[in-house]
């Protein structure tokens, strides 16, 4: 006879999840769901759909590609693209598979080019995180994904020999890729030396800077301790193309959540929880 053993994680789990789409519900954002089984057709996929293809789990089945989700946004970015969808606040969760394992995602996502909606919607999720969750985030690494182009030029930064030394921070690589470039010493310096000095060396930047210190004083007032600028952040897919966020906890080494502006078929906001 087969027996089950109640666990008290996988009820608390599903508790969670009914929990965060409830309270974003009460927000004005609708509730969304996707098929964890996305499929693909070859002639069709864009550089992005191939580039991920080696991490995704994925399989052929009478000539059309199948693959497990990989990433919500990317799974919500290609549904946009093929369907019209007339929400303008979403949230969702689920699975994702990515490189062999299986994580859940808690997120929500902003169709709106509003920063203050988006700002609101992040203030949102770190309430959840801390109130439902007990898991308040108090580190904040910020970057913005125009911030590279501007300093280094599209060119360079299309560069894969360059693009994997600063994903390495092989400030050693780097400098024989790029000579005496100034982006060389700020690397090395405290996170609040490099705002400064990007501002001395690089003038045309200082609008995408003030960007982020509007992001910067969300996440303070919603008590997120300490922001830290990350300017070699790069984005993983085409479609991310504004302010990029990651938030830690306490202790933690690894993002709790993470997220940022992309575009879809306009400007858009998603963060997502990692749980």
């Amino acid at each position: 006879m087969t027996s089950f053993i109640y666990n008290p994680a996988l009820i608390r789990q599903k508790q969670l999840e009914v929990e965060f789409l409830s309270f974003f519900h009460g927000h004005g954002f609708d509730i969304i769901d996707l098929p964890v089984v996305e499929t693909f057709d070859w002639p069709g996929m864009t550089e992005d759909d191939l580039r991920l293809m080696p991490q995704r789990e994925s399989w052929v089945q009478n000539g059309t590609v199948h693959a497990l989700r990989h990433d919500w946004t990317n799974a919500i970015v290609r549904y946009l693209h093929k369907y019209k969808i007339e929400a303008e606040r979403a949230v969702y969760s689920g699975p994702v598979f990515h490189s062999g394992s299986e994580t859940r995602q808690l997120g929500m996502e902003v169709f709106s080019e509003s920063t203050s909606r988006q700002t609101e919607a992040l203030s949102l999720m770190i309430g959840f995180m801390d109130e439902q969750m007990n898991d308040r985030p108090r580190t904040a690494v910020i970057s913005h994904y125009a911030l590279l182009p501007m300093i280094l030029g599209e060119e360079k930064v299309a560069d894969q020999a360059i693009r994997r030394a600063l994903s390495q921070r092989s400030t050693s690589a780097l400098r024989q890729l790029l000579g005496d470039h100034p982006l060389l010493d700020l690397i090395g310096d405290q996170p609040e030396s490099q705002v400064h000095k990007l501002r001395s060396a690089f003038p045309e930047i200082r609008g995408v800077l003030g960007e982020l210190t509007g992001w910067e004083e969300t996440l303070r007032e919603a008590g997120v301790e300490a922001v830290y600028p990350d300017i070699t952040a790069l984005p993983s897919q085409s479609y991310y193309d504004g302010v990029f966020i990651r938030l830690y906890g306490s202790g933690r080494t690894t993002p709790i959540a993470s997220g940022g502006q992309y575009t879809a078929r306009s400007k858009a906001f998603g963060m997502g929880i990692f749980y």
